[in-house]
């Protein structure tokens, strides 16, 4: 019975987490937002604090709940949207770089977050 249950749980939170992939791939890229270096996205899954200080920079879908944020969506779980890249675990990555929630890494990989 335990197992069944834990089954639909976890079959319950990748098919929620795959929605939220699919809204956040919805979500237009406005030009005022870019201007002020953010990104479109759903106010509420935005970083406490990341918010941009002025709204409606996303005009077209503010009626959705979009608001700029300079910040990645807390919802965000692929490595490449974070800047990261998958690498082995035998490649040296800065432990401090690393993103632990990465849900696309391959096993045997970690996110390692590109820096310039």
């Amino acid at each position: 019975m335990k197992i069944v249950l834990l089954v639909i749980v976890l079959v319950g939170v990748v098919i929620g987490n795959q929605e939220d992939l699919r809204i956040i791939d919805s979500i237009v890229q406005e030009q005022p937002c870019i201007e002020m270096g953010g990104i479109c996205t759903v106010s509420e899954d935005c970083p406490k604090g990341h918010l941009a200080e002025k709204q409606g920079l996303c005009p077209t879908q503010r009626k959705q709940g979009i608001d700029c944020c300079h910040g990645v969506s807390m919802k965000e779980t692929r490595c490449a949207k974070h800047g990261g890249s998958c690498m082995t675990h035998e490649t040296y990555c800065n432990p401090r770089l690393i993103f632990d929630d990465a849900k696309d890494c391959p096993q045997g990989h970690h996110c390692c977050i590109m820096v310039l």
